[in-house]
């Protein structure tokens, strides 16, 4: 099983001429099963931004769900009415009313949930009905299945990020994921790429942070260094590979990658 984890596009501060389609490409390269696009798909949430996201998402090879970010709600200066009321109505509108999507194949189940609210700048929130559909979705899901949930906002501290702008309530999220047997948690939105493995109730889980994907929104330590995720399983191991982007030869190289063997449960 090959899934393509992506994040942050940030469409309206593209990076370089060619970066999308050159990631396009290189998912296209790679065989993915599916694709994992984990939100902040436009800058400041205009309708021409929302228009390349738009193309972007009907270029994509493969079957792909996509989970908003707090770069495509209402800015708090345009529409404060809307950003309390209704933020993600563009979104909805331009884009995709199905705010927290699902893909369930032979082998695989992937469910993305809904981090933003309007009451904040940019930090996320869980809530207890989503811990509930955590429940409920993984818990129905066959033996031998991979289960991927799919967030925009990072639900723990990790080592890559000093003054991490965590999920509220994420804590319980991934509790509920652990009980579930979820595997993968996929996010985005600190724009530098990372893998980690956590335990969370005597279970494993492996955490893949996105950077930004075709944006020039970079971050240290990671600056210039636009990015995807490659998500790869077997028997009992699960590599991920960070392939990095050379706008000079226009390639996606492997950059770093963490390899972890799950023990019998």
């Amino acid at each position: 099983m090959r899934l393509a984890h992506v994040s942050d596009p940030h469409f309206g501060r593209i990076a370089s001429l060619h970066v999308e389609e050159d990631l396009i490409e290189d998912i296209r390269v790679h065989g993915c099963d599916a694709i994992l696009i984990t939100g902040d798909l436009t800058q400041r949430a205009r309708r021409g931004e929302f228009k390349a996201a738009r193309e972007f998402l009907k270029a994509l090879p493969l079957p792909y769900i996509v989970v908003p970010g707090n770069h495509d709600m209402h800015a708090w200066w345009h529409r404060p009415d809307l950003r309390m009321l209704d933020p993600l109505r563009r979104y909805k509108r331009q884009l995709t009313r199905q705010l927290e999507p699902t893909i369930t194949a032979k082998g695989l189940a992937v469910l993305g949930l809904n981090t933003t609210y309007g009451f904040t700048v940019q930090g996320g929130r869980c809530t207890a009905q989503q811990v509930k559909r955590v429940q409920s979705f993984f818990s129905e899901q066959p033996l031998n299945t991979l289960k991927v949930l799919a967030v925009h906002h990072p639900l723990i501290a990790l080592r890559v990020s000093e003054n991490p702008d965590l999920a509220r309530g994420g804590e319980k999220l991934i509790a509920a994921a652990a009980e579930t047997g979820v595997t993968v948690i996929c996010a985005g939105h600190w724009h530098c790429a990372h893998v980690e493995v956590c335990i969370a109730g005597g279970s494993e889980l492996v955490v893949s942070i996105a950077g930004t994907a075709t944006s020039d929104r970079w971050r240290e330590p990671q600056t210039e260094m636009n990015s995807w995720n490659l998500i790869e399983t077997g028997d009992r191991n699960l590599e991920v590979k960070i392939r990095k982007y050379d706008k000079q030869t226009r390639t996606f190289s492997g950059y770093r990658q963490i390899t972890h063997s799950f023990a019998e449960q």
